[in-house]
């Protein structure tokens, strides 16, 4: 992992070096650089940053490498904020003919992008077997659009020294929802929150495990049915209500995505629910042993939701910017990048080919918290993913916000999103 971070912050430092001032050599070289960009074929890529940590950074890291490494082409990152807000920016580009040329969006996103003819199908390069199959599988219209980028399951962390303080078995989490409720209750009694929830941002993906292990999932794969006020549904909001205002183990309130990394890191709780992908900044700021561990069950099994965003491919581009474009795809996801990409996050790499690379052998190895994740998928339920993506996931956040801070019962609040989302979704299919 060193070697690999070390080679990725030596672009950066090479890279400052030829756009810096103040002597004639460094003029020299910036000079030659200009002139290479100019002669290479330019890219722009859109990049989310939705999940804690310097994933900015990293990404920056990474284009350079690849840059460096193929003078004939230039890629420029675009860091269009989270999956939603870069979404909706790749369509208004593609509304005002002026796409990017590649993107990382929810993978989710599918059925808006088809719907816009945006996306080519990337048959030559998603080969079976090559990726893991949660990631690939159903395809859509008999083929595969996106390449698995960084992707991601809902995890559970928890702090291990306070488990021991507070009487805990320190070598798992919570098993079940009624271990998680007396688990966080054991924290609270040793001075620590018991846990954290996000309710802001993407709420509908943490909230969509606990549906699916009541019983349901909140979505069809038609991309126009939602099961939102299910029985299911109503039984995992309560329950997730009732963390608060019943068990108190929970803050009352809305509870910001990116804030519970830090709370946790810095002691203030005990568990959190959060991305796999915050896992990199996790290990490194918090002082204590991190466990995670899988979700904990309803009843009788482990289910979790998958995340993340797939890389995709601008339809219609120029031959020169498809090829570069397709040469870029594959560069990001090979095993080797994959491999540094996920070391250094917390991401699942997206192949099981970088787990048998040395240097990830040796990661894993040293941080065996980052193998749950990718053990966990054969627990992994699809993500809600619909026509109309955003405006269904504001529905849904609004509703389960609503319930947890108290301005409505979980089931009217579900009750409601149902019956918007129905009559947003109506429109699709009348179209």
């Amino acid at each position: 992992m060193k070697r690999i971070f070390s080679s990725l912050l030596a672009g950066v430092f090479l890279l400052t070096a030829l756009t810096g001032c103040g002597t004639a050599a460094t003029s020299a070289n910036a000079g030659k650089a200009a002139a290479t960009s100019a002669k290479s074929v330019q890219l722009t890529y859109y990049y989310p940053v939705g999940v804690s940590g310097p994933l900015a950074t990293i990404m920056t890291n990474m284009v350079n490498q690849f840059n460096q490494s193929h003078p004939d082409i230039h890629v420029n990152p675009v860091f269009s904020g989270t999956y939603p807000q870069t979404l909706a920016k790749v369509e208004t580009s593609i509304q005002g003919g002026n796409p990017p040329d590649v993107a990382v969006l929810n993978h989710t996103a599918i059925f808006d992008l088809l719907r816009l003819d945006a996306i080519e199908p990337l048959d030559d390069v998603v080969t079976e077997g090559d990726y893991y199959p949660q990631f690939t599988e159903p395809k859509v219209q008999d083929h595969f659009w996106g390449v698995p980028f960084q992707r991601s399951t809902v995890v559970l962390y928890y702090n291990k020294d306070a488990f021991k303080k507070a009487g805990l078995d320190p070598s798992h989490g919570p098993r079940t929802w009624a271990e998680l409720v007396s688990d966080g209750q054991a924290l609270e009694k040793a001075g620590l929150t018991g846990i954290e929830i996000p309710s802001d941002g993407t709420t509908y993906w943490q909230f969509g495990p606990f549906a699916t292990e009541a019983g349901q999932n909140l979505a069809s794969n038609d991309g126009i049915h939602v099961n939102f006020n299910s029985p299911a549904a109503k039984t995992a909001l309560n329950f997730w209500v009732d963390l608060s205002h019943k068990y108190k183990i929970e803050p009352t309130g809305i509870l910001p995505w990116n804030t519970l990394p830090d709370d946790f890191e810095k002691g203030k709780t005990g568990m959190i629910i959060h991305s796999s992908g915050s896992l990199g900044t996790i290990l490194k700021k918090a002082d204590f042993s991190v466990g995670v561990s899988f979700l904990p069950k309803d009843k009788s099994q482990y289910l979790t939701s998958m995340g993340g965003g797939d890389i995709y491919l601008m339809k219609g581009l120029p031959k020169d910017r498809h090829d570069a474009a397709l040469t870029f795809i594959k560069w990001m996801t090979a095993p080797e990048q994959q491999a540094s990409w996920s070391m250094n996050t917390g991401y699942i790499a997206s192949t099981p080919k970088a787990y048998d690379l040395p240097e990830m052998k040796a990661y894993v190895s040293k941080n065996p918290q980052a193998l749950v994740a990718p053990e966990q998928l054969r627990y992994a339920q699809p993500e809600l993913s619909t026509y109309q993506l955003n405006q269904i996931y504001d529905v849904i956040d609004a509703a389960l916000q609503s319930a947890l801070d108290g301005h409505a019962t979980a089931d009217q609040a579900l009750d409601n999103a149902q019956a918007s989302a129905e009559k947003i979704l109506a429109g699709v299919q009348k179209g």
